[in-house]
C-alpha cells in the first residue's frame, strides 16, 4: 500500500511561497493498494484538485472518503476533474 499527501494544511489553503516547503492545499490523501485501476481518496480538501490532474487516465474506480463535512475537507471537490468523467 502506498499513501500520497496531497495537503495537509489546516482550514485555508495557503498558496503563499512560504508554504511551498510544507504545502498549502488542505486534507488530501491518495490511498494506492496496489489494485490496478483504482484509487482510495480520503478527504476532498484543496489538495483533490492537484491529485485529479495527477491522476492516469488508465484509472477505472474512485473511491472518495469523506471524513468529516468540514470545509476544508471538501472544498475542493468541485474542482476535481474526474468527477466531470461520465465513465467513472
Amino acid at each position: 500500500m502506498n499513501a500520497r499527501l496531497w495537503g495537509t494544511r489546516g482550514s485555508l489553503p495557503t498558496p503563499d511561497p512560504s508554504a511551498h516547503r510544507y504545502g498549502g492545499n488542505t486534507s488530501c490523501v491518495e490511498v494506492n493498494a496496489g489494485v490496478e485501476g483504482h484509487v482510495v481518496v480520503l478527504d476532498a480538501g484543496s489538495g483533490i484538485r492537484p491529485l485529479g490532474v495527477a491522476l492516469s487516465p488508465a484509472i477505472e474506480r474512485i473511491d472518495v472518503l469523506l471524513t468529516h463535512l468540514h470545509m476544508d475537507h471538501i472544498l475542493g471537490l468541485g474542482f476535481f476533474a474526474p468527477l466531470f468523467r461520465p465513465e467513472l
